[in-house]
């Protein structure tokens, strides 16, 4: 297959890269200027474009299956990061699409977050309604925003998938995400806030483990959506206390005073259609932590 990927450079898609390019020609597109975090080989082609300022016209023509897994940097960053998270998350991915139709592109794989999930039910499942009117921060409204109106094209495609990954961790990973936010503040002795006795519990997946089952979508037909997680539920306590025995440095915690709901996905899905997870949260964090 000929294969487009947005976020190539990231920490899901650099591995994707590497799964994919050793059986389909890949058209990485990746942000200006970075250095390139995957290996090129003769399958992989690298675009540099600025997702919230890019046109599509220099891009291939002979394109099976795109993967959008670009997210905007600036998530954390609201209100002065709005126009870039409406630029990247939404604007985007539309622009792209419309132009895969035009171009016959067959499969279209669009990655969201778990964060959509409004309800505090676990485990959280991917038929169960979102209610739209709850308030849940501008990045995860942006991303279900978008899965809303690509929803609106599924039928162009052969395959069409909407992927909602759960805390995605693994090596290289940027410094502010939650895991090595993690390690960092036990490493320095920081106070690491619960919203409950245990905090919030959740199941992430290693990267590697994702990267095989999003390689396993250009397998797939239909519409679908897809939680994508680990196996093992892990409260903020209990993961902070492994990471500071591997450091031999005992946690600090602090209660805070509001509330969170667990963001626990039920991943059967995955596990039947795409892939089971082989990396234990101990050998992934293992891989992370330098002593």
């Amino acid at each position: 297959m000929n294969i487009l990927i947005t976020g190539a450079n990231g920490l899901l898609g650099s591995e994707l890269v590497n799964i994919l390019s050793g059986r389909h020609k890949i058209f990485a597109v990746v942000e200006e200027n970075l250095r390139l975090k995957f290996s090129v080989n003769q399958n992989i082609i690298v675009i540099q474009k600025d997702l919230s300022n890019f046109d599509t016209k220099d891009f291939p023509k002979d394109i099976d299956t795109i993967f959008f897994l670009a997210q905007s940097n600036r998530f954390r960053d609201f209100p002065d990061g709005m126009h870039d998270m409406l630029e990247v998350n939404i604007y985007a991915p539309l622009k792209i699409i419309k132009w895969a139709i035009q171009n016959g592109v067959k499969k279209f794989i669009y990655a969201s977050s778990g964060g959509v999930y409004r309800k505090p039910d676990k485990p959280l499942k991917e038929f169960f309604d979102i209610n739209a009117n709850e308030r849940n921060g501008f990045y995860l409204d942006s991303k279900l925003s978008a899965e809303i109106l690509l929803r609106n094209f599924s039928h162009f495609f052969y395959s069409f998938i909407i992927a909602r990954p759960f805390f995605i961790y693994g090596k290289n990973q940027k410094s502010h995400m939650l895991i090595p936010r993690l390690i960092k503040n036990v490493k320095n002795s920081n106070e690491i806030i619960l919203t409950s006795n245990e905090g919030i519990k959740i199941n992430p997946i290693h990267v590697m483990d994702a990267a095989l089952v999003f390689s396993n979508m250009v397998n797939l037909k239909g519409e679908m959506i897809i939680n994508i997680a680990g196996n093992e539920i892990v409260s903020i306590k209990k993961l902070s206390k492994m990471i500071g025995e591997k450091l031999n440095i005992p946690p600090i915690f602090k209660k805070s005073k509001s509330d969170q709901a667990d963001l626990i996905a039920d991943n059967s899905v995955m596990a039947k259609i795409l892939h089971k997870p082989t990396i234990s949260l101990e050998d992934g964090l293992n891989d992370l932590i330098e002593k």
